[in-house]
């Protein structure tokens, strides 16, 4: 997180972009004080590298990886790239994180390294994990193969917008119910979820949950018909919308705990809603929220 003042303020950045091969120039920034000037596959890394220069004076807190609400990659599959590593920010903590004061005129270049992306131009999101209020979080990054350019709403203007497939989806609510049993008599967790679809009559969807470890990784499990290519767990409901605008006011997955399998003890999960195309495609991310399991 990003604090302006004393107040909190979150990273602004993914804007107008334009991509040479593996390296995108960043033009056009949506904030005075903190822009996106590179972002590049090199290596084993995709590295963005973030541009302050603030007006007035601010204190600014960048959190670790494995901290409260770090940063994450996102492509248009629904997978997530973590944050491992940076240079350049001069905080107080371990690897330089935490909170630096910024006098308004100064210019600091910092850059953030994320475990890679195949493809540069299949960034989708750039978001704060699990932040809840006053989130700057940027979504619907569309990389156009024609000109390489590299276009981005804010979800402060509007996250809820069209994708390449010409569809919408907007997101009211998620919540779930533990130590609840299915119809095989399976005791597990049942995860709701309330949205809207939106000009996407017919069309064959899914809503996927996925969990996800404090630290931002995936929960992993081995069996069949509960993980995905990459072998993370994922829970999968198919939808076909019927009307224009249809409303989905209680959408179920059910995951028994036998999936689970962690070690006895509180566990700090959280779960990850998305709807996507049956090819993977990611039509709208809808939250991640955090909550404790525990396994016995």
């Amino acid at each position: 997180m990003i604090y302006k003042y004393i107040l909190p303020l979150f990273l602004m950045f993914f804007l107008t972009a334009k991509a040479q091969s593996d390296k995108i120039k960043v033009v056009n920034p949506t904030s005075d004080y903190v822009k996106i000037i590179d972002v590049q596959n090199l290596g084993s890394w995709t590295e963005i590298s973030l541009e302050f220069r603030p007006t007035t004076a601010i204190n600014a807190t960048l959190h670790p990886p494995t901290g409260k609400s770090p940063y994450v990659l996102s492509d248009r599959r629904g997978n997530r790239y973590a944050l491992k590593n940076q240079v350049g920010w001069t905080g107080p903590n371990s690897g330089g994180y935490g909170t630096i004061r910024l006098n308004a005129g100064d210019r600091k270049v910092v850059k953030l390294f994320f475990d890679k992306l195949p493809k540069a131009k299949d960034i989708y999101s750039l978001t704060e994990l699990g932040c809840e209020t006053g989130c700057w979080n940027f979504y619907d990054i569309i990389l156009k193969d024609d000109n390489y350019y590299l276009d981005v709403l804010s979800d402060s203007v509007d996250s809820n917008t069209y994708n390449e497939k010409k569809g919408r989806a907007k997101f009211s609510d998620t919540w779930i119910e533990k130590n609840v049993t299915n119809n095989s008599g399976e005791k597990g967790i049942r995860f709701h979820a309330k949205f809207n679809l939106y000009d996407l009559e017919g069309k064959e969807l899914r809503m996927i949950v996925r969990l996800m470890n404090e630290d931002g990784t995936f929960v992993k499990t081995e069996k069949y018909g509960y993980r995905n290519a990459s072998g993370q767990l994922s829970l999968y409901k198919k939808l076909k919308p019927k009307y224009k605008n249809t409303v989905y006011k209680d959408a179920t997955v059910f995951l028994p705990f036998a999936i689970l399998n962690l070690p006895r003890g509180d566990h700090k999960l959280k779960y990850d809603v998305d709807v996507i195309y049956p090819d993977g495609t990611l039509l709208k991310h809808f939250e991640i929220t955090p909550f404790t399991y525990q396994s016995y």
